[in-house]
């Protein structure tokens, strides 16, 4: 799915979703396709604890927490130093 249809489907709530075909353009992360793992609609603690098992678990994928509020993705992309790209 695009953010845009989770967006839509899921209102007011807190998405664990995994990202695929990600790339950087700009010092932005542009994802152009969203798999949703879970759905959290009003505890934001849950989502983390459950992203951070799976990332443990695989530190080779991309997973992120977001809001559906939220328009845009606009994800940052920080370098091993803790400076913003782009």
């Amino acid at each position: 799915m695009n953010w845009n249809e989770l967006r839509l489907q899921y209102p007011h709530s807190w998405l664990l979703v995994e990202a695929f075909d990600a790339y950087t353009e700009n010092g932005q992360r542009v994802i152009p396709h969203l798999e949703l793992i879970a759905v959290f609609y009003q505890d934001w603690a849950a989502a983390w604890e459950r992203y951070q098992s799976l990332h443990r678990a695989d530190k080779n994928r991309e997973y992120y927490i977001l809001h559906s509020d939220r328009e845009a993705l606009d994800i940052g992309v920080i370098d091993a130093f803790g400076r913003v790209l782009g």
